[in-house]
């Protein structure tokens, strides 16, 4: 009886299992929050430097004051980080101030700060730290250090991973307490209404059902494992490629709503809306075409629509909004497929999850680049899943084929799915064989 065998025994989705989804559900439902909270507290409202205070505009209505101090750019509006040294009070006296574009006005920084307007937010992190111009940066920055704390609690949490509220079994097998399992196993097969199937469990019956991990286990692992063998370094490249584009263009496209010039909180409702039917076609999709075609094709077309998006004008905003929530759903459905995939891989997730750490922390970086070409994030951020869509194709697929429990299990998977892919070539190319010859007239 195999380790999986005894788990189905037990119940392998009964009450308790689902009473730990829904318990773990919680703490998910609040990270995900904070993971986009950016998009509110460090929201850009529209701003400009503060006007001279020593000019008297009693007599003066506000737009009248403000162009007193502050030139208008090339859409005829407030410049953001630039005044003049000194209040123009001939701008009065002319009927626009395209006159002045024929002087050499001595311009300076906001050196008596900036004036922003709070209508849609009263405070953010940018009106509190002045986070604008020269200072603009330190936004995506702050980003980039949160998703480095994702980072460290990774690493530093996620050993804990295999310790449940009932402690995995078979982690206290592998860890030298196997009493401790059959306790454990037994009291999830009570909760699941088992109780008859699990007092057939016993020391004896569990380490039967472990002999070959317990005996990899006497080996020391280490992460060097991931790339010791031709198909762990595969595996180990292809999927840290799909974890690291997928959650570097998922958050590349997800934290800057801004950009779209529509209502955030709408955009925002129609990302997370988008989620809720991508991920019920891709577990179809994965349970009926393979993991390995679904995890293609889902980044292959997100990375399609984020490029589509580049060529539509940016007057047509529901058509490129229509894109990115496009582009998003991909991406969610991307995300589903390559957790589940990577687990039936037997790769390590602490490792995987370092690359989606890391796509998330320089995405917000790239949108610094903006600044200088401005259609050079969305190329990258539409470049990086195509291309890693096609590194996910070299992955073994893994629908209807048993587990491994070890590395040299993953090995004879491999060596077993490339065997039969050449006997159903050679099947192919002996039915075209003989095939008989059509007589020549």
């Amino acid at each position: 009886m195999a380790f999986a065998d005894l788990l189905e025994q037990v119940g392998s989705m009964g009450r308790f299992q689902m009473v730990h989804v829904i318990l773990l559900s919680v703490p998910i439902v609040m990270m995900a929050s904070h993971n986009l909270l950016q998009n509110f507290v460090a929201a850009v409202p529209p701003h400009h430097c503060t006007a001279h205070a020593n000019q008297s505009a009693s007599t003066l209505g506000l737009t009248e004051a403000l162009l007193l101090s502050v030139p208008l750019d090339g859409k005829g509006k407030l410049e953001r980080c630039r005044r003049y040294v000194h209040p123009q009070w001939n701008i009065l006296a002319k009927n626009s101030s395209e006159d002045l574009e024929k002087e050499e006005i001595e311009m300076e920084g906001c050196v008596d700060g900036w004036s922003y307007n709070k209508t849609d937010m009263s405070s953010t992190i940018i009106t509190e730290w002045d986070l604008v111009c020269d200072l603009k940066s330190l936004k995506q920055m702050g980003q980039t250090i949160y998703m480095g704390g994702v980072l460290v609690g990774a690493l530093i949490f996620g050993g804990l991973s295999d310790r449940w509220f009932l402690e995995s079994a078979r982690w206290l097998v592998l860890n030298k307490k196997p009493e401790e399992a059959v306790k454990n196993l037994k009291s999830v097969a009570r909760f699941n209404g088992r109780q008859a199937e699990g007092d057939k469990i016993n020391l004896e019956m569990l380490q039967e059902s472990m002999k070959k991990e317990m005996s990899c286990s006497q080996v020391n692992h280490s992460a060097v494992d991931l790339v010791r063998t031709r198909t762990m370094r595969t595996v180990t490249v292809c999927l840290s490629a799909a974890w690291f584009s997928t959650s570097f263009s998922y958050y590349g496209l997800s934290m800057d709503l801004q950009k779209f010039g529509m209502d955030i909180y709408l955009i925002q409702v129609l990302f997370g809306a988008v989620d809720i039917p991508a991920k019920i076609i891709i577990t179809v999709a994965m349970s009926i075409a393979g993991r390995r075609p679904s995890l293609c094709v889902s980044l292959v077309l997100a990375g399609v629509t984020i490029l589509s998006n580049m060529l539509v004008p940016f007057e047509m905003q529901t058509l490129r909004t229509s894109l990115a929530v496009l582009g998003k759903g991909c991406l969610a459905a991307s995300f589903n497929c390559i957790y589940l995939y990577s687990g039936e891989l037997q790769n390590g997730m602490g490792w995987v999850s370092t690359m989606a750490r890391l796509g998330a922390m320089v995405a917000p970086l790239i949108l610094l680049i903006s600044d200088t070409i401005v259609w050079i994030p969305g190329l990258i951020y539409g470049g990086a899943p195509i291309l890693c869509g096609i590194f996910a194709y070299f992955l073994p697929e893994t629908l209807n084929t048993p587990l491994p429990d070890t590395i040299q299990d993953a090995e004879e998977r491999d060596f077993k799915n490339k065997n039969s892919e050449i006997k159903s070539e050679e099947v192919s190319l002996n039915d075209k064989n003989n095939i008989p010859l059509k007589e020549m007239p």
